[in-house]
């Protein structure tokens, strides 16, 4: 895996009744190669936890809803290129028009990965692939 690619937490939720889409981010600055895959999960769980704590203090603003059960948390594998000029527009589209399956194929030819984030008693939390764009 190059460096200089961003891991990016993703939230999808509604408050008040309204759609919206907090972000988190971390560059990846180290080369972190394919069988060393838990330093990546390792600092993806970092940038979940961060944006988890930005969206509980946004809570004071009114109720909060995941949008999606298995899909309302999710860790990107992106470079930031495209993060920069591809991603504003997806998550505008989202937010206008809620299509999660949509966003998460569009999500998915723009990123390296994605997973799903989730918490699993007893366990913490468990990070599980639904793309791999192996193109990228």
């Amino acid at each position: 895996m190059a460096s200089q690619d961003y891991l990016i937490a993703i939230a999808l939720i509604e408050q008040n009744n309204v759609r919206a889409m907090p972000l988190g981010g971390k560059e990846i600055k180290e080369k972190i190669e394919e069988e060393e895959e838990g330093k990546l999960i390792k600092l993806g769980e970092e940038v979940i936890l961060n944006l988890l704590l930005r969206v509980f203090q946004r809570s004071d603003e009114g109720a909060l809803k995941r949008v999606s059960e298995d899909k309302g948390l999710l860790l990107v594998h992106m470079h930031p290129k495209r993060m920069q000029k591809e991603l504003p527009f997806i998550k505008s589209e989202w937010i206008r028009d809620g299509d999660t399956t949509q966003f998460i194929k569009y999500l998915g030819n723009l990123s390296k990965e994605i997973w799903t984030a989730s918490f699993i008693k007893y366990k913490g939390m468990e990070l599980v692939s639904i793309a791999k764009n192996e193109d990228m």
